[in-house]
């Protein structure tokens, strides 16, 4: 059995750069501890394009996979927003 890549694993809890180079966004563990639904956004470093964004309803605990070769962030990834109380398991190609 072949695998297509290194996977890494990266915790995001604020907004800023998630990974300086070309990636692939493979899944997401949202964990929302507050009170109300919170999200996140996934933009492109360069140009910030909006390419993924993900909500979770309060106090509850989002997974998801993303098939075939995952979302491409060609010019690197960042979180343009986080809601409060929420952080984010992002799991990307290194």
């Amino acid at each position: 059995m072949s695998y297509k890549s290194d996977v890494k694993a990266v915790r995001v809890t604020a907004t800023g750069a998630v990974f300086a180079g070309r990636t692939r966004l493979r899944g997401i563990i949202l964990e929302n501890d507050g009170t109300t639904t919170q999200s996140i956004t996934l933009q492109d470093n360069t140009d910030s394009t909006t390419l993924f964004t993900t909500s979770c309803p309060a106090g509850d605990v989002f997974a998801f996979n993303i098939p075939e070769d995952g979302v491409l962030f060609p010019g690197g990834m960042k979180c343009s927003a986080i809601g409060a109380d929420t952080s984010a398991t992002v799991l990307i190609d290194k």
